[in-house]
């Protein structure tokens, strides 16, 4: 059961810089994480992962935000140590979502039962969905196959579990129904 918002998301105080469109698209993609501030390039920020464990595999991500704002692509490179990076190269579209749906817990959330309205103060996920919103193609660089691997995801989850990631989903949903105009939040 999903529950289909029409406006009922925060209003965006002002049109969002570039930044503030990365950070839209980092925190709906799982980038941004545990208050990891990425390294800012001329029209990209660089993601790595943090890890003490020298036998970890490592994460390294590039979000760039195109000319369309609610457009973004990465480039990820995921390496184990003495192993060969495994390339991805991915595009989300927030204009897609056509519906959110919150949930007051994870358990709800991985069952989709017992959504809860947006405005609850029990909202501990967020879950958006929509046809190609995020798509992506896999590479070995091992040069064992040159083959790559396509896939297209259908929905993004939205973390509300303290005030700061509330906070922060809050202005990704204003954005992606005030500036996106995602058909979940219906015509203004």
């Amino acid at each position: 059961m999903a529950l289909v918002l029409a406006g009922k998301a925060p209003a965006a105080e002002s049109v969002p810089t570039d930044a503030a469109m990365r950070e839209a698209h980092a925190v709906l993609l799982g980038l941004a994480q545990d208050g990891a501030a990425p390294v800012r390039e001329a029209g990209a920020d660089i993601y790595y992962s943090i890890v003490d464990n020298p036998d970890a595999p490592r994460l390294v991500t590039r979000l760039e935000v195109s000319g369309a704002p609610c457009r973004a692509r990465t480039t990820s490179a995921l390496q184990f140590p003495g192993k060969w990076a495994t390339l991805t190269l991915g595009l989300v579209d927030l204009g897609r979502v056509t519906t959110v749906t919150a949930y007051a817990s994870i358990d709800d959330m991985i069952a989709e039962t017992r959504p809860v309205s947006l405005a609850s103060p029990d909202v501990e996920q967020i879950v958006l969905t929509g046809e190609g919103l995020y798509c992506s193609s896999h590479m070995s660089l091992s040069g064992q196959s040159s083959a790559s691997e396509d896939t297209c995801s259908d929905r993004l989850d939205l973390p509300m579990m303290d005030e700061e990631q509330r906070a922060r989903g809050r202005r990704v949903l204003a954005i992606v129904a005030d500036v996106c105009k995602a058909p979940a939040f219906g015509k203004k």
